[in-house]
């Protein structure tokens, strides 16, 4: 089983390019605010506040992953531990 973003709900995909978009509007204020010589603190701030919007964004995959393989093992198509593992992996 791999999953692909194909597989998600129209409303998932739609919440996931909203928060890239924003995301993506992030970084361009970062690179103004380094660009600008903007104090270190500040631009550390922001770059946290990317990190956690870029973590938010790979939890709500990683959720529907699960839930993806979850429906499979109920209707008897369990996904590979290993595959299981590797998407872990990628995420930790």
């Amino acid at each position: 089983m791999s999953m692909r973003t194909t597989d998600l709900g129209d409303e998932t995909v739609d919440s996931i390019i909203k928060r890239l978009r924003r995301i993506e509007g992030q970084v361009r204020g970062l690179q103004k605010m380094v660009g600008e010589g903007r104090p270190c603190d500040e631009v550390l701030t922001q770059m946290t506040a990317t990190k956690k919007a870029m973590e938010s964004a790979a939890n709500l995959i990683l959720k529907e992953f699960l839930t993806l393989c979850a429906t499979d093992v109920a209707e008897g198509d369990p996904a590979s531990p290993e595959e299981i593992a590797s998407v872990l992996r990628k995420f930790v």
